[in-house]
C-alpha cells in the first residue's frame, strides 16, 4: 500500500514514491472483495500487506499514535523494533510531570489508581501508517489483524476471525500484516535475490555448466535468452524456475530471508509463499522491452501458469501454503482446483466412502491461450465483411441517386450546362 498526502491509501509496486494515484484505491479494493465475499459466502479471502510506502517518504510513517483500542484488536507489544527513536519531552507548561510527549502524542505514564490503569490498557501505540490503513478498514467493516492473531491457528479459526457478519456484511475477509513501520508481509515470501529466475536475462549471465545457453562466438543468436522462447532457452528458463519453486516448498526449514525454504519459526512466519512466477530485474526490464512484451505476454506464451498447476497436481511441493502466480485469469481457476482438492482438503467421495484428492481426480483441463477459435474468428470475418459490404453498396447507390436528381435547377449558358 502507498499512503498520499492527501490521506488516500492506494498501491504501488516496488518503490514508486513518484507515482500519482491513478484508479485503486484500498476503499475500492475493500468494496470489490466485500462483494465478491457476499456472492462466494463459504470462501476465506485474506489480504495480505507488505512494504507500505508515504507519498512523504520515510517521515510520512515514523510517527507513532496512541489510540483507543477494542479487546479483540491486536497491535503488537508496542516495542520500536525498526530503530524509530522516541523522543520525551516534559511538558513544562502546566507543570504536570504525569505527562509526556512522545512523537506528537500524549502518554499519560503515572496512573492515578487502579482505574486509571485499567483505563490506560485500553490505548496502544502504532505507526501512523497502520493507523491509517485501520481507519479505512474501521469505515468499511473489515477486519485488520496483526500476525501474531493468526499463528497457530486453522482455517475454521481464521474464518471466525474473518466473519463479516459481525459487522454487517456477509462471507469471510481479513486483513493482516505485522503493524510495523513498513506493515511488512506475514509470512516467508522467499525472494531470494541471488537466486531469482526472471523471464529475460542475458546470455554470458546465463551461460554456465547447467545451461546449454547461446554461443556467444555466433553473430546470429541473441545475446539474450528468454523465457517466451519454448523451443530453446525457454526450456531451461522454466526448468530454473521449477527449480526455484521446489526448493521454496521442499528444502529444510529456515528462517534466512537469503535462502529458500519453509519458515522454521511459524509463529513469526505463519505463511510461506511460493513464487510460481517470473520475478523481474532491471536486464529483465530492459529487454521485455525491446520486445514490446508485458507481464501478461511473458506469462501466456511461456505457459507457466500450466506448469505450475501440472506440479501442483502431481504433488511435487511437500507443503503449499500461499502459491503466487501472475495473470490469475489464465489458468487461475485450474490451480484453485488442484489446490483445493488437495488430500485432506477434499470433500468428495467415490463409493467406499473414502476422500477422492489429489492425483486419484482428472487434472483439470488447461486453457493455452486466450484467443478465440479459428471457427469464431471466421465468423466474425464473414460478419464483420458484410456489413463493410452492405454498407459500401448502399453509399454507392445513394452516391448514384444524387447524381440522377432533378436536372431543373441547371442553367444553360451560350451551348453550357452550370
Amino acid at each position: 500500500p502507498k499512503i498520499y498526502n492527501n490521506g488516500t491509501v492506494g498501491f504501488h509496486h516496488g518503490s514508486l514514491i513518484d507515482i500519482p494515484l491513478t484508479s485503486i484505491t484500498l476503499r475500492g479494493l475493500l468494496e470489490d472483495a466485500k462483494q465478491w465475499c457476499k456472492d462466494n459466502p463459504k470462501e476465506l479471502v485474506l489480504i495480505f500487506h507488505s512494504e507500505l510506502v508515504h507519498e512523504a517518504g520515510y517521515n510520512g510513517l515514523s510517527s507513532q499514535l496512541y489510540i483507543e483500542v477494542d479487546d479483540d484488536d491486536d497491535y503488537g507489544d508496542g516495542d520500536n523494533d525498526d530503530g524509530v527513536a522516541e523522543e520525551y519531552h516534559a511538558n513544562a507548561d502546566d507543570g504536570d510531570d504525569d505527562t509526556v510527549i512522545i512523537d506528537d502524542a500524549f502518554y499519560a505514564y503515572e496512573y492515578k489508581d487502579d482505574q486509571q490503569e485499567q483505563e490506560q490498557q485500553n490505548y496502544e501505540y502504532i505507526y501512523s501508517g497502520i493507523a491509517a490503513l485501520k481507519n479505512v478498514y474501521d469505515e468499511k467493516g473489515v477486519p485488520y489483524y496483526s500476525c501474531e492473531k493468526l499463528g497457530g491457528l486453522n482455517v475454521s479459526q481464521a474464518m471466525e476471525l474473518a466473519d463479516l457478519s459481525k459487522y454487517g456484511g456477509k462471507g469471510y475477509l481479513l486483513a493482516v500484516d505485522r503493524h510495523d513501520i513498513y506493515a511488512s508481509f506475514c509470512g516467508k515470501a522467499n525472494w531470494a535475490q541471488d537466486q531469482l529466475v526472471t523471464c529475460y536475462s542475458s546470455a554470458s549471465n546465463y551461460n554456465n555448466d547447467e545451461h546449454d545457453g547461446p554461443d556467444q562466438n555466433n553473430a546470429n543468436i541473441p545475446s539474450y535468452v528468454q523465457c517466451t522462447d519454448r523451443k530453446n532457452s525457454g526450456v531451461a528458463k522454466l526448468n530454473d524456475l521449477k527449480t526455484y519453486v521446489t526448493a521454496s516448498a521442499n528444502n529444510d526449514p529456515s528462517d534466512s530471508p537469503y535462502e529458500l525454504g519453509p519458515p522454521e519459526d511459524e509463529s513469526y512466519y505463519p505463511f510461506n509463499q511460493i513464487q510460481g512466477l517470473w520475478q523481474v530485474d532491471a536486464t529483465s526490464v530492459q529487454i521485455g522491452l525491446l520486445h514490446a512484451s508485458t507481464l501478461l505476454d511473458d506469462n501466456r506464451i511461456s505457459k507457466v501458469n500450466e506448469e505450475m498447476v501440472k506440479m501442483a497436481y502431481e504433488g511435487q511441493f511437500n507443503t503449499i501454503n500461499i502459491f503466487a502466480i501472475d495473470n490469475v485469469a489464465l489458468n487461475g481457476n485450474a490451480m484453485f482446483s488442484v489446490l483445493r482438492n488437495q488430500c485432506g482438503q477434499s470433500v468428495l467421495k467415490d463409493n467406499s466412502d473414502e476422500p477422492t484428492c489429489g492425483r486419484d481426480l482428472i487434472m483439470p483441463k488447461m486453457e493455452t491461450n486466450r484467443t478465440l477459435p479459428i471457427f469464431w474468428n471466421i465468423v466474425l470475418v464473414v460478419v464483420y465483411g458484410s456489413l463493410v459490404i452492405m454498407v459500401t453498396v448502399m453509399l454507392f447507390q445513394a452516391f448514384r441517386l444524387r447524381n440522377k436528381g432533378p436536372q431543373d435547377h441547371r442553367l444553360v449558358c451560350h451551348g453550357h450546362i452550370i
